[in-house]
């Protein structure tokens, strides 16, 4: 009777022990389960400057708060290492889920069938379209198509040292906004004997076709591939531009990096650049203001810029609507703001310019009104490239090394009509 009393106690000890154990097995399958729900996107991009930093930590802080499962793990290379690796990829099957580039791109892509169509995200992802400026947004669109959602949107700005103002007599508070008032900050701002100098005139600068906007000149009518370049106009300002480096306001020879180093510490008085420099001069301390493009004759125009988020060709459509979420988590208010405070680029969301924290930060403001007078130099134009590289560096780095206006000119527009005419 012991013996069958003991035998149950150990029978029943053992179905207990059993259905703990079946428990067990439970709690240890769920994560297990949860871990099949789970969405892994690769993201291609080319952001190795600090403003990759700031990217990385809103792709990290996505990754920790959605309840979707998505995890975003970003590859950031240098622009030349992506465009070489995206045609084979696509290829072969093996792109990320999703890239961030150039809104430049996007032409050459599509022609190249290297995107997907993504114009069904707005109402995907119930995003109002409309909440944004409609000129960033069309730089996303071919046609009626939607290829790119918009990341970030810029234009060249003008920054000035206001300490180097000051010292130079200069009102620290009215930086120039015409050619003319440059030229005299520039001279004014000139000491080469303390190597400091007024204007960075860099030889690999993309965009001195702004100057030729300002006085109404132009470089080629992409829409009719008519060659503008050689003109009286262009070759006056053009002339102007050669002058004022000729009276010392710009370091012989200087790259556009350089120019950079030296406006942060202090040897160069103004330079054209882009929002990214903001986050390091604000980590320098640096006394400096931030104003628009100054002026011609014709008025006042800065080549526009900026990056999309683009679906490469053959992604699948669990992949796709993942990568949705994502691009409509970028366009909410909170991200947005992030972005533009910590890395000062202008604010193009109306629901975000409300924001009283936007309103009163001074230098995203100053960005946010000279980020009015945007205009198109080539984005998706099958030959920009090719202007930039064989027309307009070879021919402002003759210019500004001293060689005839004229004649550079003339070969630059044969070079020209050589591309435009293939």
């Amino acid at each position: 009777m012991k013996l069958k009393k003991i035998t149950s106690i150990i029978l029943a000890c053992t179905m207990t022990a059993a259905l703990f154990a079946g428990c067990g097995k439970k709690e240890t399958k769920e994560p297990e389960s949860a871990k099949a729900n789970e969405t892994t996107l690769s993201l291609w991009t080319v952001f190795t400057g600090s403003d990759g930093d700031v990217l990385k930590e809103i792709i990290n802080k996505y990754n920790e708060t959605n309840e979707d499962g998505i995890t975003v793990e970003v590859d950031i290379m240098d622009n030349d290492t992506l465009q070489s690796k995206l045609p084979a990829a696509i290829s072969t099957d093996t792109a990320p889920s999703f890239i961030l580039v150039g809104i430049e791109y996007i032409q050459e892509y599509v022609n190249n069938d290297s995107l997907e169509d993504i114009s069904d995200f707005w109402k995907a992802t119930n995003t109002n379209e409309d909440n944004y400026y409609e000129n960033v947004v069309a730089k996303s669109y071919v046609g009626d198509t939607l290829y790119g959602v918009p990341m970030q949107y810029n234009l060249q700005y003008l920054y000035y040292n206001k300490d180097m103002f000051s010292d130079a007599g200069l009102n620290p508070d009215a930086p120039p906004t015409t050619f003319d008032e440059l030229e005299e900050c520039a001279k004014a701002l000139t000491d080469k004997d303390q190597g400091k100098y007024g204007l960075a005139m860099p030889t690999d600068f993309g965009y001195y076709v702004q100057y030729l906007w300002g006085n109404g000149g132009d470089v080629i009518n992409t829409a009719t591939d008519e060659n503008l370049l050689n003109s009286e106009t262009n070759i006056k300002t053009l002339t102007w531009l050669q002058e004022l480096k000729k009276a010392g306001v710009s370091p012989d020879g200087l790259t556009s990096a350089e120019a950079d180093t030296m406006f942060q510490s202090g040897q160069i008085g103004m330079c054209l650049a882009g929002p990214w420099n903001i986050n390091i001069l604000n980590g320098l301390g640096m006394n400096y203001g931030i104003a628009a493009m100054p002026s011609g004759s014709d008025g006042a125009y800065s080549a526009e810029g900026g990056c999309s988020y683009m679906i490469p060709k053959g992604t699948d459509e669990a992949t796709k609507n993942a990568v949705y979420k994502f691009m409509a988590y970028w366009l909410t208010d909170d991200v947005l703001k992030e972005w533009s405070v910590r890395n000062g680029f202008p604010v193009w969301s109306y629901s975000l310019l409300e924001d009283e924290e936007i309103k009163s930060n001074d230098i995203l403001n100053s960005v946010s009104e000279a980020s009015s007078i945007g205009r198109d130099w080539h984005l998706g134009y099958e030959y920009g490239t090719q202007i930039d590289n064989d027309v307009m560096k070879p021919m402002m780095e003759n210019i500004l090394m001293g060689s005839d206006v004229t004649g550079e000119v003339k070969d630059a527009s044969n070079r020209l009509d050589e591309i435009v005419t293939k």
